[in-house]
Formats: structure tokens, sequence, C-alpha cells
């Protein structure tokens, strides 16, 4: 994975609390990082409603 702002390598991490399990990518190079299960949902969600032919009004 490549990342957005210096296009360096991206490492996936994974987090566990006692309540949620997170998923995050973070660059090895630059620090930048962003939550997988956010933009997986936001995908799903465009893709969902694209498919019942809704309006796509979804934001990240």
């Amino acid at each position: 994975m490549e990342c957005l702002k210096c296009q360096g390598l991206m490492m996936v991490e994974r987090h566990y609390t006692t309540m949620t399990k997170h998923l995050y990518a973070r660059c090895l190079n630059c620090g930048f990082w962003f939550d997988l299960v956010d933009v997986l949902r936001f995908f799903y969600r465009v893709v969902r409603n694209g498919y019942r032919g809704a309006k796509i009004r979804e934001t990240l």
C-alpha cells in the first residue's frame, strides 16, 4: 500500500480495545494514518446506494 501524502510504504495495524477492534493503515515514512474500517464502511454505503438507485450523498 502506498502513502497518500509521501508515496512511502504503509503498514496495516490492528488495535484491540475492550470495546472495539480497529484496523489502521500507517505510513512508515511520515507517520500518516487512517482508519480502514471507516473507509470500507463509506464505500459500502456508496455502492449500496448506487445499487438501489438512490442519490449518493455520503460523506466520510
